[in-house]
């Protein structure tokens, strides 16, 4: 006869039939098992193409690096209004109609008629960088290898968020099996970056900055500066990634991109030109 696992809390069984119950915090109050608009909210808009509706959460942060970049690089000038899930504004009616999966950041392209909605932030790297056409390789090769990195973060950060900094940081209990499972595979992927970036390479896919360095960054930073896991997670034991970290850091569209839609004194809640900047 097996033995019966251990459960938390002391006595939980796993029901035949899961029925929900309204979670505790910020994060949980406002999860629900349904999709769909919760009530009637239009999105505001702006003069330019782009308009952006996000926060300066990571996945907010790769689109708005991205687009500071082209900003000094082409002009590209850009509406970005920020959302503020806490007040469920991921679940207004247009904002659903934009996402119908309620998430941040959600891009409109008015340069069509009508808009082209783009959802999932990794799209929306691809899809900017290819309007565009920069921060994307020409050659096939190095284009391939740029979207397996960028592939490689999507699925990546469920680890890193979800997983890690839902059991490290926010979760309204500490469970030492939760932290282990996913500290031991934040490690592994973490050792992934590192081991890649050997060799002298300065950027994920060589000597070109990509939308693969602008996807992953923002995960780092969000270990480093949300989660305070640094010490926890011996970052600096991985010299290279580190090392990469710093260099995309010191780029000043970084150091615009995480302000738009952000939480610091220094955020700028809506961004419609680099004179908010100032």
């Amino acid at each position: 006869m097996v033995a019966p696992k251990p459960s938390f809390p002391e006595g939980y069984e796993v029901p035949e039939v899961w029925k929900f119950v309204e979670q505790e915090g910020k994060m949980g109050g406002m999860n629900r098992p349904t999709a769909g608009a919760r009530h009637d909210q239009a999105l505001p808009k702006g003069d330019h193409e782009l308009q952006l509706y996000s926060l300066g959460t990571p996945n907010g942060v790769k689109v708005t690096m991205l687009l500071e970049e082209l900003s000094d690089l082409k002009g590209v000038d850009y509406d970005a209004w920020k959302m503020d899930i806490f007040k469920l504004d991921q679940f207004g009616s247009e904002f659903v109609a934009a996402n119908p999966n309620s998430k941040i950041p959600v891009l409109l392209d008015t340069s069509y008629d009508p808009p082209v909605r783009v959802f999932e932030s990794g799209h929306i790297l691809k899809f900017i960088a290819e309007k565009y056409d920069a921060f994307v390789p020409a050659d096939f090769r190095a284009k391939t290898e740029c979207y397996n990195w960028l592939f490689w973060l999507q699925g990546a950060a469920p680890y890193f968020g979800g997983g890690f900094g839902h059991f490290y940081k926010y979760a309204p209990v500490s469970i030492q099996y939760a932290v282990d499972r996913f500290t031991l595979e934040t490690k592994r992927l973490l050792d992934v970056l590192d081991k890649h970036l050997a060799d002298g390479k300065t950027w994920l896919c060589g000597d070109e900055y990509t939308i693969a360095d602008i996807c992953v960054w923002p995960w780092i930073m969000c270990i480093v500066k949300f989660y305070s896991a640094k010490t926890f997670l011996q970052l600096d034991d991985y010299t290279n990634l580190m090392a990469w970290y710093a260099r995309v850091e010191a780029r000043p569209a970084t150091t615009r991109g995480i302000r738009v839609n952000g939480f610091g004194d220094d955020a700028v809640t809506n961004r419609h030109s680099k004179a908010d900047f100032n």
